[in-house]
């Protein structure tokens, strides 16, 4: 059963924040804000019941009805949403520096993880796709993880509650907007969790640089697949390895520098499994 399954954003360059790892200087009506016109117009056509309120400049909410903030506002008031006007002044300091909310903030809710069940059956007809990470501690590398996820058809991202970076600004800066639209499960205990997605008919793979893995395109992405990746500088652990099916690395041409950053490889991963579910079909 969900916990309150998240989508929001989209893959424009627009930012979103929350009251945690990022704190915006002025503090709003919500547990964590999105902010732009493209993340403001996904979360309120996904998920409008999760926006307390909507905060907008004026100018631009007054506009024609061509201009994309009068046209969020008009779904927000048409789905029940309060808008209240705020200067832009307050927008910059809701937003933080460097915030470009473009006259639009709406505030959320506190963020709301999936289960690990919700991920599998997300993918609907189609064979599971799940990237789950062991102990990413990077907020910046989770979040650039969560856009690629996104934008090349992941069905969902495990991420363990401890000694790992969960869901903040900063994840959510770095994906882009992707940290409001693939759904995340946070689990208590990782091997259990991909015990689990093997009772759900998927095959678990560790994409690392053992003796005994194949390179990354000799695994059958067209399966059922959770890519498990580990964090920075130690990689998988040995527990979480040895419950895995099979164990994959992505080739290098040179090494001189060590091996690829966890966000790249889990990018390389996925697009290796992306293509040849696309050349298969």
């Amino acid at each position: 059963m969900s916990r309150g399954r998240h989508h929001g954003g989209d893959r424009s360059g627009n930012r979103f924040g929350d009251r945690g790892g990022d704190t915006p200087r002025t503090g709003g009506p919500g547990e964590r804000s999105v902010y732009g016109v493209g993340p403001v117009r996904e979360v309120i056509a996904r998920r409008p019941e999760s926006v307390k309120v909507l905060w907008v400049d004026p100018q631009r909410a007054g506009k024609t009805a061509g201009d994309p903030v009068a046209q969020i506002v008009q779904a927000a008031r048409a789905a029940g949403i309060r808008v209240e006007d705020r200067d832009r002044q307050t927008l910059d300091g809701a937003a933080g520096e460097g915030g470009r909310h473009q006259g639009i903030i709406a505030w959320l809710g506190a963020f709301g993880y999936a289960d690990v069940d919700d991920l599998v059956a997300g993918a609907g007809d189609e064979p599971a796709l799940i990237v789950a990470l062991d102990g990413v501690e990077d907020p910046r590398n989770l979040g650039a993880i969560l856009r690629s996820a996104y934008l090349l058809g992941a069905h969902g991202v495990i991420i363990p509650e401890h000694r790992a970076a969960q869901v903040t600004a900063v994840v959510a800066k770095a994906s882009a907007g992707a940290s409001e639209l693939v759904p995340i499960a946070q689990v208590g205990n990782l091997v259990r969790a991909l015990d689990q997605l093997r009772e759900l008919g998927l095959w678990r793979v560790a994409v690392h640089a053992e003796m005994d893995a194949k390179p990354i395109s000799e695994i059958d992405g067209t399966l059922p697949l959770v890519l498990v990746l580990g964090a920075e500088g130690t990689g998988v652990r040995p527990l979480v390895a040895k419950n895995c099916d099979f164990h994959a690395l992505i080739p290098m041409q040179r090494s001189a520098v060590g091996s690829f950053n966890v966000s790249v490889a889990a990018a390389l991963a996925l697009y290796e499994m992306r293509r040849q579910r696309t050349t298969r079909s």
